[in-house]
């Protein structure tokens, strides 16, 4: 079966082109074939007679005003046959000028997916051990969107340090990230600095504090392992709020850099919430890896 579209401002069956002249279409006639005995091309002949080239709204106009109902051997197209009723194109005279026919309706635009903020949140854990000048770092968590509870993904850094100290512990963080408006950004980011924290000013100290009070956290300092690896949306609902308030109250580490064009990853630990032993003073560097992507707010 031959493929159809109805167009969208459909000519009537008995449309005459202005100037046309009546042609009796007869089996094996083509477009080509007619265009050529009457000295026009097949594309303004078919303009002509439906002012369109789409493939299937000249089928539904073969089979609606032409009445052709043998379909060519590929099945794809209705082709000229004597049986056609009323079987009548018309011919463009030597003067014709293409008519303009009435354009198709206005479809609207679809609204753009909207825009993050940049920013994402979590609570996760950080185990690190120390042997006098060297030693290692580990974070896991499970960070959100500022905009979204059900957009997150989870991160994990392995980071390495240096300087002096002694001990090892466990304990929970807040993870901040910043200019970054999908997770993909931040797949491979490098993070340096003093006590593996980045930018670690200004109000974010208070908001490490505050966070101490979620179950998860709690959780985390608790047991000393990863038990627990997401937020409810309460928790979500309390940290966003938090943020929002550090943001206002002219939080250093966002503001800062409140153009830059590369995220910024901040690791919190959170005060009293760990266990373990440890004095060290050090440089960290890690690298973020992303995994569990979970994107269906529709945000970009």
């Amino acid at each position: 079966m031959p493929t159809e579209k109805k167009p969208h401002n459909p000519l009537p069956k008995n449309y005459v082109p202005a100037g046309g002249l009546p042609y009796k279409v007869q089996t094996n006639d083509d477009w080509g074939s007619i265009a050529m005995r009457h000295n026009v091309t097949a594309k303004d002949l078919i303009l002509f007679n439906f002012g369109t080239l789409d493939t299937a709204e000249i089928n539904w106009y073969l089979r609606n005003n032409v009445g052709c109902n043998a379909p060519t051997r590929n099945g794809l197209n209705w082709m000229f046959t004597s049986a056609a009723s009323p079987g009548t194109i018309y011919i463009p005279q030597k003067t014709w000028k293409r008519p303009s026919f009435p354009p198709a309706p206005h479809m609207p635009e679809p609204e753009p997916a909207p825009k993050r903020s940049g920013i994402w949140f979590g609570v996760g854990f950080q185990t690190g051990g120390h042997l006098f000048i060297a030693g290692k770092d580990t974070v896991e968590a499970c960070v959100y969107s500022y905009e979204s509870y059900n957009d997150r993904f989870w991160m994990n850094i392995d980071g390495y340090r240096i300087g002096p100290g002694l001990g090892a512990s466990v304990g929970a963080a807040v993870i901040v990230i910043s200019h970054c408006h999908t997770p993909g950004e931040v797949q491979g980011f490098s993070i340096n600095g003093f006590d593996f924290q980045a930018n670690i000013v200004g109000k974010w100290g208070d908001l490490a504090k505050s966070a101490k009070t979620l179950d998860t956290v709690q959780k985390y300092a608790k047991l000393g392992t990863a038990v627990d690896k997401s937020i409810s949306i309460l928790e979500w609902t309390k940290m966003r709020e938090a943020i929002n308030l550090a943001y206002k109250a002219g939080t250093t580490a966002y503001d800062v850099n409140k153009k830059a064009e590369k995220p910024e990853v901040d690791v919190i630990g959170v005060p009293f919430a760990g266990v373990g032993l440890e004095v060290s003073v050090f440089y960290g560097t890690g690298s973020v890896f992303v995994h569990g992507v979970t994107l269906e707010s529709g945000y970009q």
